[in-house]
């Protein structure tokens, strides 16, 4: 009778380490086909899915893991283009639909390449929290849709998806913000620091627009110093001259 016994015993304590993970990932497990994101927007070009059930292994997922739905969205908080994963849900079928919330390009800062492979000058597209985003997404005619930063002898100090590390391109990334949307009327070429930078504590910033002087901004916006104007009130200013001048050409 010892055999029998041995044998059901063996083969309860197999299914249990083998044959049920095998079956649940035969029958539960996360096809590529089934994940549904929020729509990209047109600045991301790679498929993002793609690259995270790869990158990520979501493939050895089994939906019926009571932790499915936290790796899901902790797989694509990975990727660098995922400023928030806002929910997942596991739907009929097999499907799952995860909802993102994208990272926007506000500028692009000019650096002097230290790379031995890529020398000369290049650019570094950042979102408004001056997080890298992926170059490879941006050609030169992209590039130049964007406010560039121009502050001497900055560098990134990590890699793509995580922030510049330097607190003065996360100011000018936050201004950046602001006028994006007012670039063209503005007719504004780039972002730099201002002299008085050097003896103030919070930095300060001039605006370059295509033709003409520079333009004095001051603090980054909500860092204002006691007496000057909010952002808001110096962009309404900018934009009043800015209608006084219709005939400017860039």
């Amino acid at each position: 009778m010892l055999w029998p016994v041995l044998l059901v015993v063996g083969g309860y304590v197999a299914w249990h380490r083998w044959g049920a993970e095998h079956v649940s990932r035969k029958f539960y497990g996360l096809d590529l086909g089934m994940i549904h994101v929020t729509q990209r927007p047109e600045h991301i070009t790679s498929d993002i899915v793609e690259v995270v059930y790869r990158d990520t292994k979501l493939d050895q997922l089994s939906l019926i893991d009571p932790a499915a739905t936290a790796r899901i969205a902790s797989a694509f908080a990975s990727h660098p283009w995922v400023s928030r994963v806002v929910a997942v849900r596991k739907l009929p079928g097999g499907k799952v639909d995860v909802h993102l919330q994208y990272r926007e390009p506000v500028a692009m800062v000019f650096v002097i390449s230290r790379h031995p492979d890529v020398p000369g000058r290049s650019f570094f597209a950042i979102d408004q929290e001056g997080v890298l985003l992926p170059t490879t997404e941006f050609s030169r005619e992209h590039t130049m849709r964007y406010l560039h930063i121009e502050i001497p002898d900055v560098y990134p100090t990590g890699g793509v998806g995580s922030n510049f590390g330097d607190p003065r391109i996360v100011g000018a990334a936050q201004l950046a913000a602001l006028l994006g949307p007012y670039r063209e009327a503005l007719q504004l070429r780039s972002i730099q620091l201002h002299d008085s930078s050097r003896m103030s504590p919070v930095p300060q910033y001039q605006l370059i627009p295509h033709s003409g002087e520079p333009v004095f901004w001051g603090s980054v916006p909500g860092r204002e110093g006691p007496g000057e104007p909010k952002a808001e009130l110096k962009l309404r200013e900018l934009l009043s001259k800015r209608a006084m001048k219709p005939g400017d050409s860039h």
